[in-house]
């Protein structure tokens, strides 16, 4: 059974931010489209509704979700562009349409969500050779072209409390 896309905003049963033919469209004038242009009409609608819910999981988006009954978080009220321009609070927004099918790209090139192959090791050494890894240089699961769209309109979930201690 192949997956559907639902990208209608603000429906109950939405899955996507992009439909495939808005991907194929983004994809019309990028460079550097190998992964996606070789991949399945499935796999990219796959890719299309997991780089949605990783967006949705992982973000903290400025605004507030239209109403309580939309599945995803966008479409959403509040927002402005950098330009100023007020953000439509009925539709998906280019740049999240884009930033989806940007990230479904990444996604079908790699499991951005997998473990790091060197996750636990601190220092590897076979013979004279030895390798100290960076724990802090880990590849992100959101790519850095994917964040760079979104950016004005949230902020990456940091997993910590907001919550700051000031004293007198």
């Amino acid at each position: 059974m192949t997956l559907s896309i639902v990208a209608t905003a603000g429906a109950v049963d939405a899955n996507s931010y992009c439909t495939l033919a808005e991907a194929e469209t983004y994809f019309e004038g990028r460079l550097h489209k190998t992964d996606w242009s070789a991949a399945s009409n499935g796999d990219k609608n796959i890719a299309l509704v997991w780089a949605t819910s990783i967006l949705d999981e992982s973000m903290n988006w400025y605004g507030w979700a239209m109403t309580e009954t939309q599945a995803l978080r966008w479409p959403r009220t509040g927002l402005a562009s950098p330009d100023g321009w007020t953000v439509s609070s009925t539709t998906i927004p280019a740049f999240l349409r884009n930033a989806t099918a940007e990230f479904a790209m990444h996604l079908i090139a790699e499991d951005r969500m997998a473990d790091s192959d060197t996750m636990g090791f601190k220092q590897i050494a076979v013979s004279s050779i030895q390798i100290t890894t960076d724990k802090y240089d880990r590849k992100s699961v959101i790519p850095q072209s994917v964040w760079n769209i979104v950016r004005p309109y949230g902020s990456k979930y940091s997993g910590s409390s907001s919550a700051s201690l000031v004293r007198g």
